[in-house]
Parts: structure tokens; C-alpha cells; sequence
């Protein structure tokens, strides 16, 4: 439950808590698959597979079957291997900013992913961090779209957002790296700010506060 008297925080995930690198993902696929793609950019049908993998109506295997069209003989590691050189990492710091941040607001997280990436963060946080508990230690809420079955910037998202947390639109501020997804945010009703990826969210959160009074 979250606290009516505090204000809500939302983040994303990719690009605002943790780091992803898309063309080091690019490469590895190209490299995966022996393929070019055309100005580096995800053919049609994989780009429609990845949004149906991110609302969970796709499972991993047949999210992989789409990829191994493009070489039959890809071994399904080096597929899994591939998707996941998007997620770079977190530093230690950031997690240390949502431990104090919790103390006077509410936290939630909405992030547009996919059981193989969850697990992989999962891993990661547990080998490098020792944290096996990180959605309940750092969020008072977490809305993942393969498990809401609801992707950004889709407006039911945030309606069903919003009716979870069951506060005043106008005391939640959300932080996306991309503009369609603040967008849509704003035409909610939400307070809502684009993240550049390429500075520390530590670093730029109380300038993005201040901005939106919170």
C-alpha cells in the first residue's frame, strides 16, 4: 500500500536505472546470425516479435524461433546471449539513491521487458550485489509489461497504473528515456520528464524534482 501523504516516484528501467548499450546488441546479433541489417536497424517482424515478447504474449521460445529464421543453424545460447548484450549494467550508487529516495516517496518502476531480460537482471544484481530481493527491497510497486500484459506507450498502461496505485495523478512524477513514452505520460495526467541516457540519473534526479516540484 503505498502512502497517500507521500508523492510517487515512477521510473523506467532500460536507460534510467540500468544501462543498455543497443549497438553492442546490434553487433552481437549481426554477428550471431551472419547478417547485415539495413542501417542497423531491427527488421519489421523481429521489432513486432519483441513487442509481443514485452506483453508476455510470446514465450521464449518462440520469441528465439523468430531470430532463428534469419540462420536456422544459430544455436539458441548464442541467440539468448545476443538479446541479453543489451543490458550493460547498474551501478552501485543508483541503488543507493533509491534506498534513500524510498524514505519520503513512494517508488514504483515501469518498465517495458521480458522474462529472458528479468532473468538476466535478476542474475546480475545477485552476482554482483547480493541482492535476490531487489522489486521488494527498493519499489513499493513494479509494473513489468510481460507480467501486465501492457506495454508503454500504450494508454492502458498508465490508466492501469494508476488505478494500482490508487494516488493523485498529480502527485506522481515519471522518468522515461524516450519522449513517446512522456509523452503519453502527460496525456494522462502525470508529471512526467525525458531521462538522456548519456547522464547518471543520480546526478540529474534532484534537478528533475525541483523542476517538477516534488
Amino acid at each position: 500500500m503505498l502512502d497517500p501523504h507521500k508523492k510517487t516516484i515512477i521510473f523506467d528501467f532500460g536507460n534510467v536505472l540500468f544501462d543498455l548499450d543497443f549497438d553492442r546488441c546490434i553487433d552481437t546479433f549481426e554477428e550471431v546470425l551472419g547478417v547485415r541489417w539495413e542501417a542497423r536497424h531491427l527488421p519489421a517482424d523481429v521489432i513486432s516479435a519483441i513487442k509481443k515478447y514485452d506483453r508476455g504474449h510470446i514465450s521464449d521460445e518462440a520469441f528465439l524461433w523468430v531470430l532463428q529464421q534469419y540462420n536456422t543453424n544459430a544455436n539458441p545460447r548464442d541467440l539468448i546471449r545476443a538479446w541479453n548484450s543489451l543490458l550493460v549494467g547498474m551501478p552501485e550508487h543508483r541503488l543507493d539513491m533509491l534506498t534513500h529516495l524510498r524514505k519520503d516517496y513512494n517508488l514504483a518502476k515501469l518498465s517495458n521487458i521480458n522474462n529472458l531480460h528479468l532473468r538476466y537482471i535478476h542474475r546480475y544484481l545477485e552476482k554482483n550485489y547480493g541482492i535476490g530481493d531487489y522489486e521488494e527491497r527498493f519499489f513499493d510497486q513494479v509494473f513489468y509489461s510481460h507480467l501486465i500484459h501492457k506495454r508503454k506507450p500504450d494508454d492502458e498502461v498508465y490508466a492501469h497504473v494508476s488505478d494500482v496505485l490508487r494516488v493523485n495523478v498529480q502527485d506522481i512524477v515519471f522518468i522515461d528515456d524516450l519522449k513517446e513514452n512522456v509523452e503519453a505520460a502527460i496525456s494522462h495526467g502525470w508529471h512526467a520528464i525525458q531521462h538522456n541516457p548519456k547522464k547518471d540519473i543520480a546526478q540529474m534526479l534532484p534537478q528533475y524534482l525541483e523542476q517538477m516540484g516534488f
